[in-house]
């Protein structure tokens, strides 16, 4: 099960659940709580001109998540669509990362912001690296470790998701 392309296939659905859940959705799991169309519609065209700033400081932590948040697509896509050019890999994290931040701007949640897709991007590099990096250590064994990581680390939130939504909290 755990070497099955299958497996990975469905973590990283599971993936994408959380990752729009984060994006999107803002950790919230009661819908009465979510805030679309309530903001103003908020575009950054210039890198690293506005980032969030709490207390005086600018909050680094931020672009740290964007980062973290789109490693596992460049660690999934490789075992899911083998033979793809790392290109076309960091081609198609940019695309998912410039769709969500269209959809910020459409759902007026939160800012669309470049300095996020620079981020996001630069995560799906950091995940190919990642990647390279397993197959180097684990050889045949890649998939395995990839789907056993990815079940604790995908897996495990996914049902906390669903139990919160599901409890109302």
């Amino acid at each position: 099960m755990l070497s099955s392309k299958k497996t990975s296939r469905y973590l990283f659905y599971a993936y994408l659940i959380l990752l729009t859940w984060c994006i999107l959705f803002k950790f919230e799991t009661r819908l009465e709580f979510l805030g679309f169309f309530s903001s103003p519609r908020v575009i950054n065209w210039l890198p690293f001109a506005e980032p969030m700033i709490v207390n005086g400081n600018i909050v680094w932590a931020e672009m740290a998540f964007n980062l973290l948040f789109f490693i596992p697509f460049g660690v999934c896509i490789p075992l899911i669509r083998e033979g793809r050019s790392p290109w076309k890999i960091i081609g198609a994290g940019f695309s998912l990362s410039l769709l969500y931040e269209l959809l910020q701007f459409i759902l007026a949640i939160g800012m669309a912001d470049v300095t996020d897709l620079i981020f996001n991007t630069l995560g799906v590099v950091l995940g190919l690296l990642v990647y390279h990096l397993f197959l180097k250590i684990t050889k045949t064994q890649t998939r395995k470790w990839v789907n056993t990581i990815g079940l604790i680390f995908v897996g495990l939130p996914l049902i906390v998701l669903i139990l919160l939504v599901i409890v109302g909290l």
